[in-house]
């Protein structure tokens, strides 16, 4: 089930990828016709768009440091290609309104708006902000919020939780990630713990090769450090990563509920990816309910931000989700957006709080336009 999946995904990804890096091209080429600089164009742009699928298949097995940069230099394009993509497309569509209303003087579309100069605007905007991109994708920001649930039977009024999303450690992010990731939050002075999902970026591999794991040793949380599985631990190998990053004081809850000294409860979902990747259903809420007994504050991690008025329902007072990363790059956030009844931020139904974070890491291209990588910090207090 795994497999044919995997395929089908790679099949459609090719094909589409494929499909738009030919638009790309033919617009580009189109524009240098006739000039001298579009042999080298024909060739810079193919060898990225190989060193992209090159890449991808590199970072499936044990990557060396090779490999790394070959998969970090196409994963980089892929960004870089989109903004040239939106480029062209603005190009073609205002070509359309010229064929009709010709509103644009000759003496432009000769000269400053001519073919050539059309390209280098498209690649210099796209080289732009890619570069801006992907320093902004290292810089997250803490975000603080302030929330009020029930105490219930909890033996504490206050309670400080720090919540980090889509991590995914791997290839793209790696060292230098993990240790500006526990520093920042050892730098709240958190309580408790707790991270969203998509700890890894789907590969175990180059986290334990690098051993990653060893910065997580050094988070102080009295209250422990938990997680539940994000779909991309189920892309790779959810035992192994499992395994190791509980060998490094992370406590995966999967479809359970875990109470922490008569303070609060915490209930862990697996992906609900989990069942077209594995073939195997996930608990629902309301069956991990039925192993609880006691009545104190109830925090929910769930991957995806799913499911809204189950958990209402079901009395969770504080439901925390990431996968959405708020679209990444722009302007993907309207689809997260149209997709998702809260792709971002934080949505109160009934007395039932939701919070959908930005993630901490990236997906694919180490890149965020339009958004900021984030740590979430939730001051609660119960009453």
């Amino acid at each position: 089930m795994k497999q044919s999946m995997m395929l089908l995904f790679v099949l459609i990804a090719l094909t589409v990828i494929g499909g738009i890096s030919w638009y790309i091209y033919s617009r580009g080429a189109k524009a240098l016709e006739g000039n001298s600089i579009l042999p080298f164009f024909t060739w810079s742009f193919w060898m990225l768009i190989a060193t992209f699928i090159i890449g991808q298949i590199f970072e499936r097995g044990n990557p060396g440091m090779f490999a790394i940069t070959i998969s970090r230099i196409g994963s980089i394009s892929l960004a870089f290609f989109l903004y040239l993509l939106l480029f062209v497309l603005l190009v073609d569509l205002v070509r359309i309104f010229q064929h009709f209303f010709h509103f644009i003087p000759s003496t432009l579309t000769s000269s400053v708006l001519s073919g050539k100069m059309l390209f280098i605007y498209g690649v210099s905007i796209a080289t732009i902000v890619t570069i801006g991109g992907a320093i902004n994708a290292h810089y997250p920001n803490v975000k603080e919020i302030e929330l009020t649930v029930k105490r219930k039977d909890s033996s504490r009024d206050k309670l400080r939780v720090v919540l980090a999303t889509d991590v995914h450690l791997g290839v793209m992010l790696g060292q230098r990630h993990a240790r500006k990731l526990v520093k920042q939050i050892n730098a709240q002075e958190p309580d408790l713990v707790l991270f969203g999902g998509d700890l890894v970026d789907h590969n175990p591999n180059p986290v334990m090769k690098f051993d990653m794991g060893t910065y997580f040793d050094k988070i102080n949380a009295p209250l422990g450090v938990f997680t539940t599985t994000g779909n991309h631990e189920f892309m790779g190998n959810p035992d192994v990563t499992i395994k190791y990053f509980g060998q490094h004081g992370v406590k995966f809850i999967r479809d359970s509920i875990v109470t922490i000294e008569g303070i609060v409860q915490i209930i862990g979902r697996d992906d609900k990816d989990k069942t077209q990747i594995t073939g195997t259903e996930r608990k629902g809420i309301k069956e991990i309910l039925q192993i609880n007994n006691q009545n104190l504050p109830l925090l929910l991690v769930d991957h995806q931000p799913v499911e809204y008025e189950i958990a209402k329902e079901n009395g969770i007072d504080l439901m925390m989700s990431g996968h959405t990363h708020k679209g990444q790059l722009w302007p993907l956030s309207f689809i997260t957006n149209l997709v998702y009844e809260n792709h971002y931020g934080l949505m109160q139904k009934g007395s039932s709080w939701f919070y959908t974070s930005s993630g901490y890491g990236t997906w694919g291209p180490p890149v965020r336009t339009g958004n900021r990588p984030e740590l979430v910090v939730f001051n609660i207090s119960l009453e």
